[in-house]
């Protein structure tokens, strides 16, 4: 039977991937749309977030994030996984308003990352637009066994889940599964991979965080019900809070997934789950799996990268089973 063996959950911003002088830079740009978004406010003062951008603090924040990637890989690595499940969002890249799956499950042998080009991502990214996407078409092995597996295994337990076999035309695998391999497991073998997507961002028909939790649990159990002899680790892709960083919640977060706390994961609030900060579904559904492993911070490091509190609330977390 197949057997989980941990996992992992990591931040997957461009910040990671791009010089601490260009964070700054790159806030500025996505200043002119925080007030459509209805975000709420920082917490922190505009003189608490000058602090936060000297340049001293900035390189300071980018090589605690690059510490904390390399001990995130390095205890997944350590798992020996045979698989990856990661669980991720899709930012229409695969699915676009003709079709947005609540969940879904790709049950075939292999999804491509079919570049579209630095020009679709602003400027100050061309540095981490690598660790999205590669300069041709990238295939990716997929376990189809476990995906239809899974499929199965979810709709017994009570999950209308989404399952396609094929890749949609002229649309990419996207960067919260991509990152992954590219930047966390950089020139590393690539395992196979099983990518569970949830619709994070975009309502009406985002999973609660009680849902969530459920998620989790279903493919807890559904994975060990496989009969392959396989290890198989989790991984959670995205978040923290963005693009204004709640420090308050991301703690909250971390503090629910060290002590095991279902019922304080099931209970963070929806209306804190809005557009990057939404990710942090994938890191609950993880966390709720993993019941009876170590759960560990690896980091937590609030990345500004403007006056008005905007930047990412870098997470790095693993779980290990021995």
């Amino acid at each position: 039977m197949a057997q989980v063996v941990g996992g992992a959950a990591v931040s997957h911003s461009p910040q990671l991937s791009m010089d601490p002088g260009g964070w700054r830079a790159h806030g500025d740009l996505e200043l002119p749309r925080i007030p459509a978004l209805g975000l709420t406010p920082s917490r922190r003062t505009e003189g608490e977030l000058e602090i936060e951008l000297d340049p001293v603090v900035l390189e300071d924040r980018y090589k605690a994030c690059q510490r904390a990637l390399e001990r995130t890989r390095d205890v997944l690595v350590g798992l020996r996984p045979d698989i990856l499940l990661v669980i991720g969002d899709d930012q229409r890249e695969l699915f676009h308003d003709d079709i947005m799956p609540l969940v879904s499950i790709f049950r075939g042998d292999s999804l491509q990352d079919r570049p579209p080009g630095s020009e679709v991502y602003p400027s100050t990214m061309e540095s981490a637009y690598r660790y999205y996407h590669a300069d041709a078409v990238d295939v990716y092995d997929t376990s189809a066994e476990l995906g239809l597996h899974l499929v199965e295994r979810l709709v017994d337990s009570g999950f209308d889940v989404a399952q396609f076999s094929e890749q949609p035309r002229d649309r990419t695998l996207g960067h919260a599964f991509t990152f992954v391999y590219r930047r966390l497991l950089e020139g590393l073998p690539r395992l196979p991979l099983v990518p569970v997507f949830l619709n994070t961002y975009y309502p009406p028909n985002q999973p609660t965080p009680a849902r969530c939790v459920q998620l989790g649990k279903a493919l807890r159990s559904a994975i060990e019900t496989w009969p392959a002899n396989r290890r198989v680790a989790l991984v959670a892709s995205g978040g923290l809070t963005h693009p204004i960083i709640d420090e308050k919640l991301d703690r909250r977060l971390l503090d629910a997934l060290e002590n095991h706390d279902d019922d304080a994961l099931a209970s963070l609030p929806v209306d804190g789950l809005r557009e990057g900060s939404s990710e942090i579904r994938n890191w609950i559904a993880v966390g709720a799996a993993l019941p009876d492993a170590r759960a560990t911070v690896v980091d937590y490091i609030p990345a500004y990268r403007s006056t008005v509190g905007t930047g990412c609330g870098m997470g790095f977390f693993t779980w290990t089973t021995s």
